[in-house]
């Protein structure tokens, strides 16, 4: 697998570069806002302004490019923080390559993407100080009767090329049992939307396991506003006692 990041980023380019030849979706731009209380009793503040750049492909083929830059202001002690205070900072930016299927069965498609995590945060508790791959894959099947979306999804982070001594690579595989259910008036529940996964922690076999959901209320045709909050039930694995977290989304 040691060709496997470069074997991955080579795919995304040529996938991107074909892009532009093809017709532009619609482009989702979310704001997020998360409040992180950790089991440590520091505390996190996050905003991540986020990216999904869709292309339709021929034959029912679909192109997204997601791009997430995530600015953090925390007291949690590290390399960048040595006297615990509060202070802000990058975090680690990403961006994720992922191909839609048409159908493949009725209402099912399958998504596949490779993610790239830079170490832009530099050290933490901004960073995990290293570059980080994820390939990752996802079942989508619709319920129109019943107003339900199943799209559980897999996520598999693999670290390499530390940029700090004594940096221990990540090897974490990341669960989201997604549910989504519509209601009237524009109203929707979604469990596990966002970036609060069951977790298998494939260095120490820890798991972290949350309960997470978020309600979104589509207000018109360009806007969409979701509130939503997460509790870590297991904690073997410690990613962080609670979250609350807020998102408004823009069409375009």
């Amino acid at each position: 697998m040691r060709n496997g990041p470069i074997f991955a980023a080579a795919l995304a380019f040529f996938a991107a570069a074909a892009a532009p030849a093809q017709e532009l979706g619609t482009i989702r731009f979310d704001n997020w806002v998360y409040f992180q209380e950790n089991t440590d009793h520091t505390s996190q503040w996050q905003y991540r302004p986020r990216f999904y750049i869709p292309v339709n492909l021929p034959r029912g083929w679909l192109f997204t490019q997601r791009i997430d830059l995530p600015f953090l202001d925390t007291d949690k002690q590290g390399p960048d923080n040595t006297t615990g205070g509060w202070k802000s900072g990058l975090g680690d930016w990403f961006i994720e390559e992922g191909i839609t299927t048409p159908e493949v069965a009725t209402n099912t498609k399958i998504y596949g993407a490779v993610r790239f995590v830079f170490p832009t945060g530099g050290k933490a508790p901004f960073s995990a100080s290293q570059y980080q791959w994820a390939p990752t894959l996802s079942v989508i099947h619709r319920i129109p009767d019943h107003g339900i979306t199943l799209s559980p999804l897999l996520r598999y982070f693999m670290g390499f090329s530390a940029t700090e001594p004594n940096v221990t690579l990540v090897r974490r595989l990341d669960i989201f049992p997604q549910v989504a259910f519509a209601f009237p008036d524009d109203w929707s529940l979604v469990l596990y939307a966002g970036e609060n996964p069951i977790s298998y922690n494939d260095v120490n076999h820890k798991w972290f396991v949350p309960i997470d959901a978020m309600v979104i209320k589509r207000l018109n045709k360009t806007v969409e506003l979701g509130l939503g909050a997460a509790y870590g039930i297991v904690k073997d694995n410690p990613s962080y006692d609670y979250q609350v977290y807020g998102r408004l989304t823009f069409y375009f």
